[in-house]
C-alpha cells in the first residue's frame, strides 16, 4: 500500500535541515492519524478560502484569531497578518483551483492541490500556503523546497493550468517562493527526495 501524504507534510519533510530532523519528522507523521478536529490550521485554511470565494474584505480575516483557542491565537495572528499584508501589498485577486496529485511508483502518493489561485500584476500563481511557525530544524527556502515546487509542476491536475506559476507562500515571513522552469535535474532531485522519504519510512 502506498504511503499517503499531504503537500504540507512533504514540504515540511523537504525543508528539514538535517537527516536526523527528517527521520524524527517521518516517525511523527507515520505514528499519527489525520483528524479534522485536531488539524491546527484547518480553521484558517477554510476561512481564507471562504473570504475569497464570497469576495469578502480581506481584512475580515484579522478577526479570526479572536475566535480560536488562546493556545492558537498568537500563531494565527502571525499567519493572518502576513497573509493579509501580502494580499494588500500585491493587490492580489483570487481565482479558484482544483485538485491534483503526484505519485512515485507505487510507493508514495501525495495530495498536491494548491489552496488558492492568485493573480498578481497580470500573472497567475497556483499557491500553497505554508502556515507552520519557525523552528530551528526547518528552513523554508527556495533551495530546500525546490523538490516540492517541482512536484506541484509535475502533478496530475484536474483543472486548467494555462500559464500559471506554482508557488509556496511562506507565512513565516510573507515571502512568495515560485518554481523555476522544469529541468531534468529538478526531476531527479524530486525522485531522490521521494525515494529517501520512502526508505526512511520503511525503516522507522
Amino acid at each position: 500500500m502506498a504511503i499517503e501524504l499531504s503537500l504540507t507534510q512533504f514540504l515540511t519533510y523537504s525543508s528539514k535541515v538535517s537527516t536526523s530532523a527528517k527521520i524524527n519528522y517521518i516517525r511523527q507523521v507515520k505514528n499519527s492519524e489525520y483528524d479534522p478536529s485536531v488539524d491546527y490550521w484547518k480553521k484558517l485554511r477554510d476561512e481564507i478560502k471562504k473570504t475569497h470565494e464570497k469576495n469578502l474584505p480581506i481584512e475580515d480575516l484579522l478577526e479570526l484569531p479572536k475566535r480560536v483557542s488562546e493556545k492558537k491565537a498568537k500563531n494565527y495572528q502571525r499567519a493572518v497578518t502576513k497573509y493579509v499584508s501580502f494580499i494588500r501589498k500585491n493587490n492580489a485577486s483570487y481565482f479558484p483551483v482544483g485538485k491534483s496529485f503526484w505519485s512515485y511508483s507505487d510507493d508514495l502518493f501525495v495530495r498536491t492541490s494548491p489552496e488558492i489561485g492568485l493573480t498578481i500584476d497580470g500573472k497567475n500563481f497556483l499557491v500553497k500556503n505554508y502556515y507552520k511557525k519557525k523552528d530551528t530544524n526547518t528552513k523554508v527556502t527556495k533551495r530546500n523546497i525546490g523538490s516540492t515546487l517541482t512536484m506541484m509542476q509535475l502533478s496530475e491536475k484536474y483543472f486548467a493550468v494555462d500559464s500559471s506559476e506554482f508557488s509556496v507562500l511562506n507565512l513565516q515571513n510573507g515571502g512568495l517562493i515560485t518554481a523555476k522552469p522544469l529541468m531534468s535535474e529538478s526531476v531527479l532531485e524530486l525522485e531522490l527526495e521521494a525515494q529517501n522519504f520512502v526508505n526512511i519510512w520503511n525503516k522507522v
